[in-house]
């Protein structure tokens, strides 16, 4: 109800200012729609059944408002779409092509792929007529789908209304959104693992939908996030499937609201696509859309077979970005979307700002922008087809904006409102260059890269026990600005160790295993690797060292650097005294962590140098003092066998 009230206001406010006037319209150079309702008026919903004519003879063919339907000739479900856009004199419509016997049909509409579904844009608002145009090719253009595009003139009941752009509508469909179709019996295993379309925005009478279990706001209870099931239908998920792709997300938030969330195993990288995360960051920072991250942003995801990862995406509704709005600086050309939070309805969620401060995601977005910056994103190439779309519709525009005396005028919630459709034009490519200079000056040009490879490793004969060296140029085709690269493995019977240009692996005992390498520069991990899997069978060998290890091995702690905690390991061949303390740069020790008799086997110690230890398997020892940040060196004594690694806690 508040929010009705609110868009009753705005439009007794907007229409007040509003000069409509009729126009005498025969033909047209881009295809004419023509929609009869047969005395209904179009509701907000339910769709009503209309008749829709569609006349499209071809580039460069006029087309005659007199001409027969050519591009489609049918019935059809018709209803105003949109929420603010609803209170402009100027509405949008969304389409369902129908049958006689109103059901839904496929159909090629102005040469999209077959489907039923499809959204007739206003734009209103963006007088340009080209912000959302600009911003799916822009998707399109990076690989990543968005909806296709015409420009149309639109005649309604015999009255014209002016110039419109069709779109597709978000959905499931080979052509759309490819996932994964669901039915309500996919309700385990595999099944119910996807596909499935959900989006953040605010919430209408029908939908099923969630509240996130964290705020947007850390701590408040004013910033609630809401995600929406698109995919399946709110008529037709079934409760599994709710159940399903809530608790997936949830485990994705609760991790990203974790300190570990930046971990290579721990974290969110095995949950996400994160390169689809990069391309959407990057085209909403770009395009600065006010509605970012928190209005129509969706996110989707297909079966676990077939790939699995959550991805966010496809981009939906730009008419408020590239500097149009007058609000929360929507104008300026500077400063991060990402960031912003807000203690009230419709905030993104925290973890837009999480990702951005990790030096994995940061990295990966600089290597992207650095990339296209001057491909897709290229300023000359996108000043071309904005020349080619102003010229394409010309003719529409000076109709539409007869019909639509809104020039000079303003139309919530503009920032700049010219007198003439050219300063439109000014203005959008001035404010899109200023934006592409900031984004140059505040993304990094040296930023750190690995090209990791996909060596398969079910091919490799793995022996219980035995070095395995495989060269590193095996897993890393390509390094850039990066200081050291590691291999790590949660499993103490795994090691992975780089030597010189090898990486040397050994198992102690069957089993399946997996391994990550990890790139650094300096302090930071700023590359990860995909998981690697590594499977060894039972061995008569296997059985007859009963997973003692072979030799005295200490291994570098990980993480490395650490806060709060870190795990340091270690092999002991045959049993004795053992002694494992933490020293610091002057050599005076800060922690004995084991001091005792151990018996052969493999050992790790979770030290937490400013609270209580948690060991692992018989380790043992007494927690650190209140160390500060630094450089700090641990040192492993068993019999003759001595051995110190560098470790770094940060604070």
């Amino acid at each position: 109800m508040f929010y009705k009230i609110i868009i009753f206001l705005l439009y007794a406010a907007v229409i007040s200012n509003v000069n409509i006037a009729q126009v005498t319209f025969t033909s047209s150079n881009i295809p004419i729609i023509v929609i009869n309702t047969n005395g209904q008026t179009i509701p907000d919903e339910p769709k009503i059944t209309a008749d829709m004519g569609v006349i499209d003879n071809g580039p460069g063919i006029r087309n005659n408002i007199t001409d027969p339907f050519n591009g489609y000739s049918g019935k059809i479900g018709i209803e105003i779409r949109g929420h603010s856009s609803q209170m402009f004199p100027k509405k949008q419509y969304g389409i369902e092509l129908r049958d006689a016997a109103g059901e839904d049909i496929k159909v090629a509409l102005l040469g999209f792929p077959e489907e039923s579904d499809f959204v007739l844009n206003a734009s209103y608002t963006d007088k340009s007529f080209l912000r959302n145009v600009i911003t799916y090719k822009l998707s399109n253009d990076l690989g990543r789908y968005a909806s296709r595009t015409r420009f149309c003139e639109v005649v309604i009941n015999g009255e014209y209304v002016g110039l419109y752009i069709l779109q597709e509508k978000i959905k499931r469909d080979k052509n759309r959104v490819n996932i994964k179709k669901m039915s309500s019996t996919d309700l385990a295993g595999d099944a119910v693992t996807g596909g499935y379309i959900v989006k953040i925005d605010r919430v209408d009478p029908g939908d099923k939908y969630w509240t996130s279990a964290y705020p947007s706001v850390f701590q408040s209870l004013k910033s609630p996030v809401t995600y929406i099931h698109v995919y399946p239908k709110s008529d037709a998920i079934v409760p599994a499937q709710q159940n399903y792709i809530k608790n997936y997300i949830n485990n994705f938030e609760t991790i990203m609201y974790s300190g570990g969330y930046r971990d290579p195993f721990a974290g969110y990288y095995d949950l996400i696509d994160v390169d689809s995360f990069v391309d959407y960051y990057l085209i909403n920072e770009f395009s600065k859309n006010t509605d970012a991250y928190r209005l129509s942003a969706f996110l989707f995801k297909n079966r676990d077979s077939d790939g699995g990862k959550l991805k966010m995406g496809p981009v939906w509704d730009y008419d408020i970005s590239f500097g149009l709005a007058n609000y929360d600086e929507g104008f300026s050309p500077s400063g991060w979307q990402a960031y912003k939070h807000y203690e009230g309805l419709w905030s993104s969620p925290f973890w837009t700002t999480n990702l951005m401060i990790d030096p994995v995601f940061k990295n990966k977005l600089a290597k992207r922008w650095n990339e296209v910056k001057n491909k897709t994103f290229s300023l000359t190439a996108l000043n071309n087809f904005i020349d080619e779309s102003a010229a394409l519709t010309a003719e529409a525009r000076t109709r539409n904006f007869t019909k639509w005396k809104i020039l000079g005028t303003y139309v919530w919630p503009e920032y700049y409102f010219p007198n003439t459709y050219e300063e439109e034009i000014a203005y959008l490519k001035n404010w899109i260059s200023q934006r592409t200079a900031w984004l140059n000056s505040n993304i990094a040009s040296n930023y750190s890269d690995i090209e990791w490879l996909t060596p398969d490793l079910s091919k490799v004969n793995f022996q219980i026990g035995k070095e395995v060296k495989i060269p590193l140029s095996s897993f890393v085709k390509s390094k850039l600005n990066i200081s050291s690269i590691n291999f790590i493995s949660l499993d103490l019977n795994c090691s992975a160790v780089i030597i010189g240009d090898t990486v040397s692996l050994k198992i102690l005992k069957s089993g399946n295993y997996k391994i990550k390498g990890v790139g650094s520069l300096e302090s930071n991990i700023v590359s990860i690797s995909p998981e690697y899997k590594i499977e060894v069978q039972p061995t008569s060998v296997d059985n007859s060292i009963g997973g003692i290890p072979e030799s005295f091995e200490l291994f570098q702690n990980y993480p490395n650097p650490f806060n709060p905690e870190t795990i340091i390991s270690y092999h002991l061949p045959a049993p004795g005294h053992v002694s494992l303390k933490v020293y610091d740069l002057l050599g005076r020790e800060v922690s004995s962590l084991v001091d005792k008799y151990q018996n052969a086997g493999s050992y790790q110690f979770r030290f937490t140098p400013n609270g209580i230890d948690r060991s692992d398997r018989y380790a043992g020892g007494r927690h650190g003092s209140q160390l500060s940040g630094g450089i700090y060196f641990y040192t492993l004594r068993a019999g003759s066998f001595a051995e110190t690694k560098k470790m770094i806690l940060l604070k």
